[in-house]
């Protein structure tokens, strides 16, 4: 029997890279002929997995996080192909975060501007960029003024440090050094989910509370956007909100749709299309795959209905630290089991605590009928 692992990092706890090792491990102890690699839907652990498949070298940077405040990072760099991998979360992530400092209304994407910034000053003419994981809700604003926008307010003063709480200042913007920047550089965005930017489906409505919003923070930040978005689609005569993964990432999906004329791809689409999936697991007789958190926005368009869906042959076990939905619910016969630490293996504080161990003893349970 052999199975390959390929599950998405469980945030804040667990990359792809350490799941797939420690699951393989299990197996192997078990006399399984276990193979892992690392997966991505253009979130966390992006780099990780190009890194695996793509011969390339680290870039280092500086940068600042999503408070404004000096990190250093790094993006891939394929130095035949002349193109760049950046992931937006090791610059303007949500992980760079404790809990008690996210707030959707001050966190900025200036560091993820930085990073492409200095991506085409070493004359990168293609770029390919993950936006999952983010701790922001600024439209993507701050990283458009890392690349040369001007924001005004009703004054036609300058607006700096542009973040989710500044968006209803915008009254005008000025992009022309930014085009000026970006001339002539391809970009393609990874993104793993397709909201609209506004609305009850939108980037506030859904995604804020994860990165501190309060239930009555939401229609303010919303407002916020919604202005932001008026003044965008102003100046360009043209409306892109309701774009495909316009509000991925706190609205950087946005940004990327109206001012980059960007090449959108679902992120785990086109991880799979680099290793040549269905050739890869074609001798594989169990995938092991799953994310942190098994929801229902799993079924909407993430890692798991990504593998699921392009492996109809396959067994297929999900794995998780809590499951929110049932096997039922993922309805898909290929899918013979759902495992999750919390609930059947520890509580979610021992499971934060102590990740490793409980997910080992998660992989000892699973039943290879």
């Amino acid at each position: 029997m052999r199975v390959l692992s390929i599950i998405d990092s469980f945030k804040g706890t667990l990359t792809s890279v350490q799941l797939g090792q420690i699951a393989t491990s299990v197996f192997t102890k078990k006399g399984i002929d276990a193979k892992w690699l690392p997966i991505s839907d253009g979130g966390d652990g992006f780099l990780d997995t190009i890194e695996n498949i793509v011969k390339t070298k680290r870039v280092k940077i500086k940068v600042l996080d999503p408070l404004g405040r000096a990190t250093e990072t790094y993006y891939l760099l394929d130095e035949n192909k002349r193109e760049a991998y950046i992931e937006m979360a090791k610059c303007s992530g949500i992980n760079l975060l404790v809990k008690e400092e996210l707030n959707p209304f001050i966190t900025s994407t200036y560091g993820l501007g930085q990073a492409i910034h200095h991506a085409i000053a070493q004359g990168i003419p293609s770029i390919t960029v993950g936006i999952g994981g983010s701790a922001t809700n600024d439209g993507g604003s701050g990283m458009l003024e890392a690349l040369g926008c001007k924001f005004y307010d009703k004054n036609r003063q300058l607006i700096k440090n542009m973040c989710g709480g500044k968006l209803d200042l915008v009254q005008s913007i000025d992009p022309s050094a930014l085009f000026e920047t970006i001339k002539g550089v391809e970009f393609i965005v990874l993104s793993d989910v397709t909201n609209p930017l506004l609305k009850e489906k939108g980037a506030s409505f859904v995604y804020a509370k994860q990165k501190g919003a309060s239930v009555e923070d939401l229609p303010i930040l919303e407002a916020k956007m919604e202005n932001y978005a008026l003044v965008m689609e102003t100046y360009f005569k043209k409306q892109f909100r309701d774009k495909p993964g316009a509000g991925a990432a706190g609205g950087v999906g946005y940004a990327f749709h109206s001012l980059f004329k960007a090449e959108f791809h679902s992120g785990i689409d086109y991880i799979l299309d680099l290793v040549d999936f269905e050739n890869l697991i074609k001798d594989f007789d169990y995938l092991i795959t799953g994310e942190g958190k098994i929801d229902r926005q799993s079924l909407a368009g993430k890692v798991i209905i990504g593998i699921t869906k392009r492996a109809i042959s396959k067994k297929i076990i999900c794995v998780c630290a809590l499951s929110e939905i049932s096997l039922s619910d993922l309805n898909n016969p290929n899918i013979v089991g759902i495992y999750s630490i919390v609930g059947r293996i520890a509580s979610k504080e021992e499971s934060m605590q102590n990740p490793q161990k409980y997910f080992a003893k998660l992989c000892e349970e699973i039943i290879f009928a």
